[in-house]
C-alpha cells in the first residue's frame, strides 16, 4: 500500500513540475508565434524554442529515470510473476515515456499555442504523464489481472502520445532525412516502451521495436509525397504504428499466429480505409 502510495505521488509531483515547464514554454510559443515548415533546430527560426523544448524533454527523461524505483520492485516481484528471463532491462528505460509525453506537448504548441490550446495541451500533459508514469509502476505487481489492466491503460497513453508526435512530426512536411529518421526513433523508443515488464529478453525487445521503427520512417517517407494534413498522416502511421505494436505483443507474449496476423492486418486496412474515404469525400 505505501509503495502504492510513493508511486502515485511521484507520479503525481513529476507531472506538476515538468506541466509547469512546459507551460512556461507555451508562453514562450506563443509570444514568437512559430508556424509548421521549419526544421527544428536545423533552421534559425524558433532555434532557441527547439532547443528548449528537446532540453525539457531530456530534462523531464532524466529526472523520472532517476526517481524511478521500478527495477527495485521489477526485481522483489520477479519470482512471484514466474519470471523466466530477465526481470530487469539491460538499459534503463524508466525516461522513455515521460520523455516522449513531454516531445508530444511541446510539439503541438509549437502549433498551437492560444489560450484554449494552451490550457487544453497543459491539462492533457499532467494527466498522461501522471498516469503513465503510474500504470509503468504496475506492469511489475504479482497480480496478474492487475498488471493485464495496466498494460492495457499503459499501451492506449503510449498510442496517444505516438499520434500526437507523429502527426506534429509529419504536419512540418520537413524533408524525409528529419522527418523519417525522428519517426523511427520515436517509434523505436515507444515500441520498447510497449513490451516493458514482458517476460523476454531486452535484446529481443529491442529489435523487435527497431524493425516497428524502420517500418515507420520508411511509411514517413512515402507519406511526404501525400499531400495531407498533419492529422490525417498522423493518423495514417499511427495505423502502422498500430499493426506493428500489435504483432509485437503477440510474438512476445505467446508468438504471432495466423488469426493474430489477419487480426491486426484486418483492423488497419479497414481503419486505412477509412482515412482514404475521409480525405475523397
Amino acid at each position: 500500500m505505501s509503495n502504492s502510495l510513493a508511486t502515485y505521488t511521484r507520479a503525481v509531483l513529476q507531472g506538476l513540475v515538468v506541466t509547469g515547464l512546459v507551460a512556461v514554454l507555451g508562453l514562450w510559443a506563443r509570444r514568437l508565434n512559430l508556424q509548421p515548415g521549419s526544421i527544428p533546430i536545423y533552421d534559425a527560426a524558433g532555434r532557441a524554442y527547439w532547443l528548449a523544448g528537446l532540453g525539457l524533454a531530456l530534462l523531464a527523461g532524466v529526472v523520472a529515470q532517476v526517481l524511478d524505483r521500478e527495477a527495485s520492485f521489477a526485481l522483489a516481484t520477479a519470482e512471484a510473476r514466474e519470471i523466466r528471463y530477465e526481470p530487469v532491462s539491460e538499459l534503463p528505460t524508466g525516461w522513455i515515456f515521460p520523455a516522449a509525453a513531454t516531445f508530444a506537448a511541446v510539439t503541438l504548441l509549437a502549433i498551437y499555442h492560444r489560450p484554449s490550446a494552451l490550457t487544453g495541451i497543459l491539462a492533457g500533459l499532467f494527466l498522461v504523464l501522471s498516469a503513465g508514469i503510474a500504470a509503468r509502476h504496475y506492469l511489475f505487481v504479482p497480480d496478474e489481472a492487475l498488471r493485464q489492466r495496466a498494460r492495457g491503460v499503459y499501451t492506449i497513453l503510449i498510442h496517444v502520445v505516438a499520434f500526437v508526435s507523429l502527426a506534429m512530426v509529419y504536419l512540418n512536411k520537413v524533408r524525409s532525412l528529419f522527418s523519417a529518421t525522428t519517426v523511427l526513433l520515436l517509434g523505436l523508443a515507444l515500441l520498447l516502451q510497449l513490451t516493458e515488464g514482458e517476460d523476454v529478453l531486452f535484446g529481443r525487445r529491442l529489435v523487435y521495436a527497431l524493425a516497428g521503427g524502420i517500418l515507420l520512417g520508411e511509411v514517413t517517407w512515402v507519406l511526404n509525397y501525400w499531400r495531407a494534413t498533419g492529422w490525417t498522416g498522423g493518423a495514417t502511421l499511427l495505423i502502422f504504428f498500430y499493426l506493428a505494436a500489435g504483432l509485437i505483443a503477440a510474438q512476445v507474449r505467446r508468438g504471432i499466429e495466423a488469426r493474430d496476423v489477419a487480426e491486426y492486418a484486418g483492423i488497419s486496412a479497414l481503419a486505412f480505409g477509412i482515412v482514404i474515404y475521409s480525405m475523397l469525400r
